[in-house]
């Protein structure tokens, strides 16, 4: 056994790392904190209605809580073409919902339609989205820093676990991501734009990324990675349109509520931090949400250090940071959803290619880890 574990690549046994841990937490979660109902891992309140192809079933539910995204997605996931009136109902807002449809799509279709077997697959495709972002992870990093083994640093992420506990589509977005960006990377334009395409239907955060490669391939001069990105965003207008048609504009877009003046959620925030809430509450809060400017700085200080590597990471990174400052108290108040919003800026570090900061890097990360071991003990 010995011999065989060192004879496998880096990436490899990165894999294998990640395949242990995931299935740990999530046999933990599924036996012990959700009494063997796979439904606990959606967080499904009691206020709105729930789909109607849950009727009958044995559902975990949280007494007097609106619910979460994944609660969301699991209903469109049950009625993807919303065949049953009873679907728009169970969801809170839904033209915002129904614009991300792929992951709720692939549960539907991997699952067979059948309601009782969706929500394993659901949580089947968000447990082998993160062995998926380790090994890739572990690929760029062999191919663009040498540090393979810094891959297992996705573990460390407290967007990772809370996603997964919570059942929504950003691990796959950042699968998806962290793939456009390797094939963006290895020249191969046709597979970074399907991927990227593919993550905007999931996602419309993801555009950010779209333009982030777009404004990157033209300061690279890539013509053929920019012939092929100018259509990656079809796919995603197209449907958006379709969301608009087949809805006629039932609950908001989610731009108003999430988003507003430059730096007056991060102003709100900060405020909330010293005014409400418990002192060890208001230290975990500052501690995850700080990462986030530091993550930023890292990458910048990394960017000075290779610039010519880390284009691509540099402008992803303003986009999001502009986003950040412009984020409301919606997002910005509660780290569960600061942490799954902006989860990609923590992949745009992992994947900054960097030498003298590698030490810095990691420190970050096990910093992070700290804040993932806080939600999974609170969450046991």
């Amino acid at each position: 056994m010995k011999q065989f574990w060192l004879k496998q690549p880096q990436e490899i046994k990165n894999t294998i790392v990640a395949v242990a841990l995931v299935t740990s937490i999530v046999l933990y979660l599924y036996f012990f904190k959700f009494s063997g109902n796979i439904t606990g891992f959606f967080r499904i309140g009691s206020i709105l209605p729930l789909s109607p192809f849950l009727t009958g079933q044995d559902i975990f539910i949280y007494q007097g809580e609106l619910g979460y995204d994944g609660q969301m997605f699991l209903s469109l996931a049950l009625d993807p073409f919303l065949q049953d009136s009873g679907t728009i109902d169970a969801l809170d807002h839904p033209q915002y919902r129904y614009r991300r449809i792929l992951y709720p799509l692939l549960g539907y279709v991997f699952g067979f339609g059948n309601s009782q077997l969706i929500p394993y697959i659901m949580v089947g495709l968000n447990c082998l989205s993160i062995v998926l972002i380790v090994f890739v992870s572990s690929l760029y990093l062999k191919k663009y820093s040498g540090i393979t083994w810094q891959g297992l640093l996705v573990l460390c992420i407290p967007g990772i676990w809370i996603i997964l506990s919570l059942s929504t589509a950003g691990l796959l977005s950042s699968l998806l991501l962290v793939t456009a960006l390797y094939f963006y990377r290895q020249e191969q334009p046709i597979s970074a734009a399907l991927s990227i395409a593919a993550a905007c239907l999931n996602r419309e955060i993801m555009l950010l990324m779209w333009l982030a490669l777009l404004l990157t391939s033209i300061w690279e001069r890539k013509w053929q990675q920019l012939k092929h990105l100018l259509w990656a965003w079809l796919p995603a207008a197209m449907w958006n349109i379709y969301v608009v048609y087949r809805l006629k504009f039932q609950g908001t877009s989610g731009v108003s509520e999430n988003f507003g003046y430059p730096l007056l959620g991060i102003f709100n925030k900060l405020a909330t931090l010293v005014t409400a809430g418990s002192l060890a509450k208001n230290l975990f809060e500052a501690f995850s949400f700080g990462l986030l400017p530091m993550i930023c700085l890292a990458i910048f200080l990394i960017y000075r250090e290779r610039h010519q590597d880390n284009k691509i990471i540099i402008i992803a990174t303003l986009l999001y940071g502009a986003l950040l400052l412009m984020s409301s108290l919606a997002i910005l108040n509660y780290y569960l959803d600061y942490s799954r919003v902006y989860i990609n800026l923590y992949f745009l570090l992992l994947l900054a290619a960097t030498y003298r900061y590698t030490l810095g890097k990691t420190i970050l990360f096990i910093a992070a880890s700290l804040a993932s071991i806080s939600f999974l003990l609170a969450h046991s």
